[in-house]
């Protein structure tokens, strides 16, 4: 073997460089995290009003109804269609590494799920880790006929799988295990907008106004869902049984056991929180892009986008330890107080943090397990 022959053996072998960070993913990521987080605080504990010990003052209702037309709904989804795009590009980085990559997925939410979502469910019943996990799992198999053929594949199966999930959400059984299967079409479908965003020319850096694009769609998704939820709403009202239980009332005026409208809702709700999640994740990106001052203001949350897993279970930590012995007595603007200053607190820390280390403490771990070795951790 001659040196050059040699030398390409040697390069062959070693690991390839990691691939740069898309810059406005970090961001969005954090915003994402930040608006879960938020519409958590107020359930991990009974607040005052709540509990009923308290009647909401006028600025509690402003900022809890503000906080959740913002976030409700949105922040979620938004987390989705971003998981969705980090699928791929750990799936696009196992390829690149001569790895298998639906052994490295599969390994990958298997950890997720097993390592942190199901002990999250056990102390929190609002855990998303859990069920994300699931549907990654079966999003895996998936992968290879969504990253080939046309790019438009993701999106076409996105669009069959909102329309298939108030069906399959309709057929299940209620309560128990069966709400996280119930909502892994609805999920799935989140995710597969993802895979299409991540294979767009504009992501890989080529010019386009798809950002503006993402902002416009997702204002009319939103408008479509809205006006969806309203019309089950004038369709089937609600009204209360002698027992005090409510009940949807058909076109004859007779309850309805599980209307159409939950398929509405269910419809409109997965419309509103896509609108939500194009239009953030489209503002964030043309904002990024444009390199002026908001970039800049937006960029001071990119380390907090680097270790939302670190944030997401250490503020479950930190509200039960804050809250807990406060149950019924703290007020939800109160509860907002906290998660603001968690995250202020936080988005100083994951600063001083990256400065050092490559990943998070608990992005360390997972990234481990994932990779069965021990990942590199300082800079």
């Amino acid at each position: 073997m001659t040196e050059v022959q040699a030398r390409d053996a040697r390069a062959a072998r070693a690991p390839s460089a990691p691939a740069p960070r898309v810059a406005f993913l970090d961001v969005a990521r954090a915003l994402a995290m930040i608006g879960v987080v938020m519409m958590n605080v107020t359930v991990v504990v009974f607040a005052a009003e709540r509990a009923g010990e308290l009647a909401p003052s006028t600025l509690t209702s402003v900022v809890d109804t503000g906080a959740s037309l913002l976030m409700s709904g949105k922040a979620r989804a938004m987390l989705m269609v971003l998981l969705g795009v980090g699928a791929v590009l750990a799936w696009r980085g196992a390829v690149g590494r001569g790895q298998r990559p639906m052994a490295v997925m599969v390994r990958r939410y298997v950890a997720l799920g097993l390592l942190f979502g199901v002990p999250h469910l056990l102390v929190f019943d609002g855990d998303i880790l859990t069920h994300y996990a699931i549907t990654a799992v079966v999003l895996a198999p998936l992968m290879p006929v969504l990253l080939s053929g046309s790019r438009h594949r993701p999106a076409v199966a996105a669009a069959a799988l909102f329309a298939l999930a108030p069906g399959f959400e309709l057929l299940m059984p209620a309560g128990g295990v069966w709400i996280l299967v119930s909502l892994v079409p609805q999920t799935l479908a989140f995710f597969c907008v993802g895979v299409w965003l991540a294979r767009t020319p504009a992501f890989a850096g080529a010019p386009s106004r798809l950002p503006v694009r993402l902002v416009w769609t997702g204002l009319v998704g939103q408008a479509v869902g809205l006006a969806l939820m309203l019309a089950s709403d004038l369709l089937f009202p609600i009204q209360v049984d002698a027992d005090g239980v409510p009940v949807h009332l058909g076109a004859d005026g007779l309850p309805v056991t599980r209307p159409v409208s939950d398929a509405l809702v269910s419809f409109g709700g997965s419309l509103s929180g896509l609108g939500g999640a194009l239009f953030y994740l489209g503002l964030v990106w043309w904002l990024v892009d444009r390199g002026r001052a908001a970039s800049r203001v937006l960029g001071v949350l990119a380390p907090l986008g680097r270790m939302t897993l670190t944030v997401y279970l250490g503020s479950t930590a930190v509200f039960l330890l804050t809250m807990s012995p406060f149950q019924g007595e703290i007020t939800v603007l109160g509860q907002y107080a906290v998660a603001t200053a968690y995250f202020v607190l936080m988005a100083v820390g994951a600063r001083l943090w990256t400065a050092r280390f490559r990943l998070g403490p608990l992005e360390w771990v997972w990234r481990s397990l994932t990779y069965l070795r021990p990942m590199p951790m300082r800079r």
